[in-house]
């Protein structure tokens, strides 16, 4: 169990929810400005930029509101696998489609 009060946990939770706005906001706001100020400029680093202050959100989110922060490392870790395996499967199927997408394009 905790040791906060009601209150300390309604301020915790609305504090988390304050930071994770803020990334979400910088993510829109980076979005916008790319698409507004500088739209012939490469969207790789707009795209990576996206990937970590997600990854960065997915990981505040487990770790507070899942309590993996306050768990012992054999739990973090039994949540955290399938977690990085599923990460990893999106990468190798996004790398498959665009080899599969290259061939298509050689053959026609």
């Amino acid at each position: 169990m905790s040791n906060l009060t009601h209150e300390e946990s309604i301020k915790k939770v609305w504090r988390v929810c304050g930071i994770l706005a803020f990334v979400t906001i910088f993510e829109i706001a980076a979005a916008l400005f790319h698409f507004y100020s500088i739209p012939e400029s490469p969207r790789w680093w707009l795209n990576l930029l996206f990937i970590i202050l997600s990854a960065a959100k997915a990981y505040y989110i487990m770790s507070e509101f899942m309590h993996l922060k306050y768990e012992l490392k054999a739990m973090t870790l039994t949540v955290m696998t399938p977690f990085l395996f599923l990460i990893w499967g999106i990468i190798a199927f996004l790398w498959e489609g665009g080899y599969w997408l290259s061939l298509r394009e050689f053959w026609q």
